[in-house]
């Protein structure tokens, strides 16, 4: 019942109660308290008063604890505002301490405060909108969809390392080869597994020309994946002589490096330039001549095999005196069916 409705049926009550008892008898009385004479009154009047009294204490009862329950529901509607207030920080992985009136409540969402919240789906009809619209895109970016985190108002608050940034720009990496190179521009602003990332979607999607001023950054296992590319795809992706060159210089290359790069040579360049160009790299690296006496085998110039055979001691190149011997006397091997990376470098 509503106070002011009670207050009304209460002075009515007293009122009703003054006027049946005049009614029943009009008559006045007067009496003694503790020596003090009361004045003469109706009998009405006397009866009334303590009703009245009773139904003012009554009513000053009920506003006392209506007041105490509003603020009571008050800070409950406060602390159910500070929850969602915590859920939404633990949602975009940014954690933080909110203090609770209610102290089950404070112990029970005291965990939200360490915590980081990533949503499985939204199915829940009950979510308010300020959680519903965040978790939609928290679990857009957890399912590998890019986001433009400038158009939502909880970016402001993320911090640099956030989980949900460099998630982001992991799938900006992957919807985005263009991305990758920017990331590449500017390493130093993110984090190595970030930039590492970049590097394997720029290997996997970009030519020889954009990627050359990247070539050390690479690394040598991302250049071999690259030559892969070169060697598997019907494209040019800009692998030349001069190219490969610039590459190599940036990689400490060893003996199967160089049968690597051998290998894929000989379906890209004419025997001229893949020959100059190994001779080259004999000038400067022992490791190549392998490599190099291969491609000869492979063009089938056997004399120059045999000038640089006789140039070395005999405990040098026995797979490739080997074969030459079986060459010498018209066996009918095929350079592959004898020479492999790990017979020819030990």
């Amino acid at each position: 019942m509503k106070i002011g409705l009670y207050i009304v049926l209460t002075l009515f009550f007293v009122i009703a109660t003054a006027v049946a008892t005049y009614i029943i008898n009009p008559a006045t009385f007067a009496f003694d308290v503790f020596g003090i004479h009361m004045p003469k009154l109706p009998i009405a009047v006397w009866v009334g008063l303590p009703v009245a009294i009773l139904a003012i204490f009554s009513v000053l009862h009920i506003m006392f604890y209506s007041a105490k329950n509003f603020l009571n529901v008050r800070k409950l509607k406060g602390d159910a505002k500070k929850l969602e207030d915590s859920i939404y920080w633990a949602l975009i992985g940014e954690p933080s301490t909110v203090s609770f009136a209610n102290e089950d409540m404070r112990k029970s969402a005291a965990l939200l405060s360490e915590s980081i919240l990533k949503p499985l789906s939204l199915e829940s009809n009950d979510l308010t909108p300020k959680i519903k619209d965040t978790a939609k895109i928290v679990l857009k970016i957890e399912s590998g969809e890019y986001v433009d985190l400038k158009n939502q108002k909880f970016a402001k608050h993320l911090s640099e390392n956030n989980y949900i940034i460099e998630k982001n720009n992991l799938n900006h990496i992957g919807s985005d080869p263009t991305f990758a190179l920017k990331v590449l521009d500017f390493k130093d602003k993110y984090s190595n597994s970030l930039v590492d990332a970049a590097l394997d979607k720029v290997t996997d999607t970009q030519d020889f020309f954009t990627l050359k001023k990247y070539a050390k950054l690479l690394g040598k296992e991302r250049f071999f994946k690259l030559l892969d590319r070169a060697a598997d795809s019907k494209d040019d992706i800009g692998l030349s002589v001069e190219m490969l060159k610039s590459f190599i210089k940036e990689y400490d290359l060893n003996c199967k490096d160089y049968y690597k790069i051998a290998k894929v040579s000989l379906s890209r360049f004419e025997p001229d330039e893949n020959l100059d160009m190994f001779k080259e790299f004999m000038q400067s690296d022992d490791d190549s001549t392998p490599s190099y006496i291969y491609l000869l085998f492979k063009y089938e110039m056997l004399d120059k095999v045999k000038d640089i055979l006789e140039e070395s001691s005999e405990d040098e190149y026995r797979v490739f005196r080997a074969f030459y011997a079986l060459k010498k006397s018209k066996y009918n091997y095929k350079a592959d069916e004898v020479i492999t990376i790990n017979n020819i470098c030990k």
